[in-house]
């Protein structure tokens, strides 16, 4: 990233030039230096109708264009643009997001939602929104390939909240506004925490524990400790039930009400957890890792991976530095 004299050359909401490149200036700061990137981006503020009150372009390992806007609508629709995006809403009221052929998700402050490129949104708004959109530019480092090929196996935008992906957003626009005084490797760390816990939370659905203030902890908690000790073993949701001693039906809503998670999904959940671990620590062959998992095949195991992480057992493996 590099800077340029704002204070000499920059007129609020003008374009200024410094060392033959064109800038844009808003207010005292010095926003995106080098748009030639982030040219097609800026069409999304013309949809919007908007001015975003802090944007820049960040170079580095993983080059980003954020823009952060703060109004109030009631209803707006941007087209897609061919980045992938990265939401973060800070505050104010919840907003819905409805695209053709999608059902409509409420995106609630502190959520966070990817986009994958080319994905248009249509918003509804009930008050006052705060929001920033971090666009990736290109997906050469390896975080942000993997981020690039979940987006794109999703094919639709993947709403998530996790704090540490908001704190880290908050601090590349605080460190935004800082102008020249801003702290450059501080801002690209950032921005690679930001991808990569993206990735990680997107990827790594929670499969813990229950609340012991759950009125049917004791029962339950017995049915986690049996998964995570057998998972090679016939984990189906009548024997789970069984084991609980309630039937099926009561089973699976009690389940989903103290995890979060049908019965099921927190089986593949755990099980790919477990793959994770013995990809990157053991030297297993992928079959047998297969096997001690409690996948049918390797097949099934690749599957149910490439789908959970958008690569296969042994791309994630090679990434982890195991060949």
């Amino acid at each position: 990233m590099s800077w340029f004299p704002w204070h000499a050359f920059c007129r609020s909401g003008g374009l200024a030039y410094f060392n033959v490149q064109a800038y844009f200036c808003y207010g005292s700061l010095l926003l995106e230096p080098t748009l030639t990137r982030a040219n097609p981006l800026l069409k999304v503020r013309k949809e919007l109708g908007k001015t975003p009150i802090v944007e820049g372009e960040i170079a580095g390992p993983i080059p980003l264009f954020v823009e952060r806007y703060l109004y109030q609508a009631v209803e707006l629709a941007v087209s897609g643009v061919p980045n992938d995006a990265l939401l973060i809403l800070f505050g104010g009221s919840a907003t819905k997001e409805g695209t053709s052929g999608h059902e409509g998700t409420t995106v609630l402050p502190t959520q966070s939602m990817l986009l994958p490129r080319h994905t248009a949104t249509h918003w509804y708004y009930s008050g006052t929104v705060d929001y920033a959109v971090f666009y990736f530019l290109d997906t050469k480092h390896p975080a942000a390939q993997a981020l690039h090929l979940l987006a794109e196996s999703r094919d639709a935008p993947m709403r998530f909240s996790d704090q540490l992906v908001g704190a880290a957003g908050r601090q590349i626009l605080d460190e935004l506004q800082k102008g020249p005084g801003a702290d450059v490797e501080f801002i690209e760390l950032l921005a690679r925490v930001l991808c990569e816990q993206t990735y990680r939370v997107l990827t790594t659905p929670a499969a813990g524990g229950i609340n012991p203030r759950h009125v049917h902890f004791s029962r339950l908690q017995a049915v986690l400790n049996h998964v995570r000790a057998n998972l090679a073993s016939d984990l189906s949701i009548g024997s789970l039930a069984i084991l609980a001693g309630v039937d099926v039906s009561y089973f699976r809503r009690i389940f989903h009400d103290a995890t979060g998670m049908a019965p099921h999904d927190y089986v593949i959940a755990a099980r790919l957890e477990q793959a994770r671990k013995l990809l990157t620590m053991s030297e297993l062959p992928i079959v047998r890792i297969a096997e001690n998992c409690g996948f049918a095949n390797q097949s099934h195991l690749t599957a149910r991976f490439r789908a959970a992480h958008a690569v296969t057992p042994a791309q994630f493996r090679r990434k982890a530095g195991r060949n």
